[in-house]
């Protein structure tokens, strides 16, 4: 996924992946390769056999997230160089 509409938004999904590791979740944010490096994705891998309840428990992560950056908002949101934890190159 991608963020609607990212130039408004006081975060980035930079800022989702950095906090959501800090929660034990590799939730990788990246920028598409060549001619479209300004599209910035997100993207949940999920192995066979997960539990219900380890799904729930990271949709619950991403709610607190996101509610957390609502009430926190960063001064300056992570940047692909800051943020990037997966290199698709």
């Amino acid at each position: 996924w991608k963020l609607k509409d990212s130039e408004k938004s006081n975060y980035s999904l930079y800022d989702i992946a950095d906090k959501l590791r800090s929660r034990g979740w590799q939730v990788p944010a990246y920028s598409m390769p060549a001619h479209r490096e300004d599209l910035v994705v997100q993207r949940i891998l999920v192995r066979h056999g997960v539990s219900l309840d380890l799904a729930s428990l990271l949709i619950e992560d991403l709610k607190r997230t996101l509610e957390y950056f609502d009430k926190h908002p960063v001064s300056a949101p992570l940047t692909d160089g800051e943020g990037r934890s997966f290199n698709h190159a």
